[in-house]
């Protein structure tokens, strides 16, 4: 007798980059919002491959891998400028190399400030939507698809930021599950929205976690490249 196999169990870790205010004042010039995709299976794999990076560098296991610092080389990482080139280069390429060995699938929606501006701040005024709502609905309902197509489910993390952001956020993702998608509905066919009984079927629950989660400074550390790679198209990181 044939058995079916068991839905698979998706996690998606979701961070965010810039501000997601309308503002046609704001300099940053793109707002996004992603991360990675995971099995639940091979989350502890994750998790080991990580906190041996970590003992490799003697970081302390309670210090996040935050990509900002790492970058900058501040704050709990500011030891890497004292290090030299050779070693700073060491420890990026080791950074590198342990992501990529990750069993992971980076997914993010990326949005264009003047872009957004452009097509609904005449059209919407005061009303226009923050950028959040669009980027985590069009993320999240993509996420949805992928699990739909591996016989999967998926929940969905993100980072804690505060009570109103993190309310928002939960607020869209139950709007996503009891009305679908919330984009004009002509506008949107050609992307073959899901409908709210799939998103309900498919989208498990959405929580928060803190910066101290390996994961979730896995996704913090996946984004970066991706929100950069029309400004920096040789971007070794998003490369790899």
């Amino acid at each position: 007798m044939l058995t079916k196999n068991p839905p698979i169990e998706f996690a998606l870790y979701l961070d965010d980059s810039g501000s997601p205010k309308p503002s046609p004042k704001d300099p940053a010039p793109f707002f996004a919002m992603g991360g990675v995709l995971i099995q639940r299976t091979n989350e502890q794999i994750i998790k080991n491959l990580l906190k041996d990076f970590k003992k490799r560098w003697d970081i302390p296991e309670d210090t996040p891998l935050h990509g900002n610092e790492i970058r900058a080389k501040k704050q709990k990482f500011a030891w890497l400028e004292k290090l030299p080139p050779q070693e700073q280069n060491r420890f990026l390429e080791d950074l590198t190399s342990t992501i990529v060995q990750c069993p992971i699938l980076v997914h993010a929606c990326v949005v264009s400030r003047d872009g957004y501006l452009n097509r609904y701040l005449e059209m919407y005024g005061e009303n226009t939507w923050e950028m959040m709502k669009s980027a985590f609905s069009i993320v999240v309902e993509r996420a949805a698809k992928y699990a739909e197509l591996h016989n999967g489910t998926v929940m969905v993390y993100f980072e804690a930021a505060g009570k109103k952001e993190d309310r928002l956020l939960k607020q869209y993702f139950q709007e996503l599950r009891s009305q679908g998608n919330p984009f004009d509905s002509s506008r949107s066919e050609k992307y073959s929205p899901l409908s709210e009984d799939h998103l309900s079927r498919l989208l498990r629950g959405i929580d928060s976690k803190t910066k101290q989660s390996l994961v979730m400074q896995l996704a913090d550390l996946c984004l970066y490249p991706v929100v950069y790679i029309k400004k920096s198209p040789n971007n070794r990181a998003f490369s790899a």
